[in-house]
Formats: C-alpha cells, structure tokens, sequence
C-alpha cells in the first residue's frame, strides 16, 4: 500500500514531552493544594486533551472555575518548561524530510490546543515539513473520536480512499481514532503506552523504530 497521507501524533511519536508535562501537571495541582498526580498515571494520560485527562488525574472535585484555573496553570508551566524539555525524538527530523521528499503530504493531529502544537512545531523546526495541524481546539470530539481525522481530511481537500491514509501514534486512542475512521493504522512503542496495550489495540502495524516506522510508510 502507498501511502499518500500521513497522520502523526505530536506528544509521545514526534517529540519527547514526557518530562515537560511531568513537571507542567505537577506543579499546577500543587497551585490548586491538590496532591501531584503520579509521574506514571501523567505519561498514561498523554494523548488526552488536559480538559478530559485532568479529571481522572485527582481534579475531579474542583469548581469549574478552579478546574479551569488548573487547566490556565498548566499550560503557564508548560510554556515555561518547554524550552528545556520538549525535543524530537532521535530520527524524526530525518523522517520527516525524507517522507517530504517522497512528496507524502503529512499533518498532525494532537490532543494540544492549535496554537500550541504550531509554536512547538516550529521551534522544534519540522513546521516546514508539515501540511496541517490539527489541535483538540479544532474539533468537537477528542481522539479516539474520528472527527480528528476527519477534520485533517477536510482541511486538505482529500476525499480518495481511506486506505490510502495512515494514523502514527503512541497511544491506544491513536489507534482506535484512526480504525474509526477507517484508515490504516501505526503505533509506535517509544511513547506513553506499553507494547502490551499497543498490540491490544490491533493497530495494522507497530513500529519499534525510527527505521521501522520509515520503512512501513514508504512501503
């Protein structure tokens, strides 16, 4: 199969932000004098927009003002750990300007805000590679929901076959967004969740590299 249309994940298959939002969570609940949530049950949680994720996390007894002032500390936090520990992963800027060379039209499609996921995709300079963003903000129901997908697809003006398109992502919604949508699907093992969960998730591959994951695109 050639793929034609390459849908990535940001958090946890682009870039390793683990750590940044580690320390972007922790240190917002300690604003609101909530216990920090657990640095494993954080990773988990990643590919979850933080308007969802932050509930199940320890927030779940807040005010709707104070849960948004949670969410408004988070990404304070954020934007000010991200300079230190937001990076690629090793290979993935070579990935990209070779799947660009091959003239493959990519997006991402993230549970970040838009905004967001443009200015970290800049910094990390891969904006150049990328056709599309698509953020959580851009669309009415969150991964595993399709809509992403279709929201991706709209933007580009692809209406060919799904086979042709492919989702990469680290997380199980990753692989059930895109079998919703009826369209090929990667996952990759460097991310937030296990190989176990992954592989549960009957995604059509799984990638545990840089290099795997080039030689499955450009099959």
């Amino acid at each position: 199969m050639t793929y034609r249309i390459i849908l990535f994940d940001f958090d946890g298959t682009l870039a390793d932000s683990a750590q940044c939002s580690i320390l972007a969570t922790q240190a917002a609940f300690a604003a609101q004098y909530l216990p920090a949530p657990d640095a494993a049950a954080i990773v988990h949680s990643m590919g979850i927009p933080i308007e969802t994720a932050f509930r199940s996390l320890g927030a779940a007894a807040l005010s709707d003002a104070a849960y948004a002032a949670l969410l408004a500390d988070f990404r304070r936090y954020y934007s000010d750990y991200t300079a230190d520990h937001v990076r690629l992963f090793p290979g993935i800027s070579a990935l990209l300007a070779t799947l660009k060379a091959q003239h493959k039209t990519l997006a991402i499609v993230s549970s970040k805000r838009n905004a967001r996921l443009r200015d970290n995709s800049a910094r990390l300079g891969i904006d150049g590679y990328i056709d599309i963003c698509i953020g959580s903000d851009q669309v009415t129901h969150y991964k595993p929901h399709p809509d992403s997908v279709h929201v991706a697809l709209a933007a580009l003006g692809y209406h060919g076959a799904p086979e042709a398109v492919i989702t990469v992502g680290d997380a199980t919604g990753d692989i059930r967004m895109g079998q919703a949508a009826g369209i090929r699907t990667c996952a990759v093992t460097w991310g937030a969740h296990d190989v176990a969960a992954l592989r549960a998730a009957a995604p059509d591959y799984l990638a545990d590299s840089v290099a795997t994951l080039q030689h499955i695109l450009l099959a």
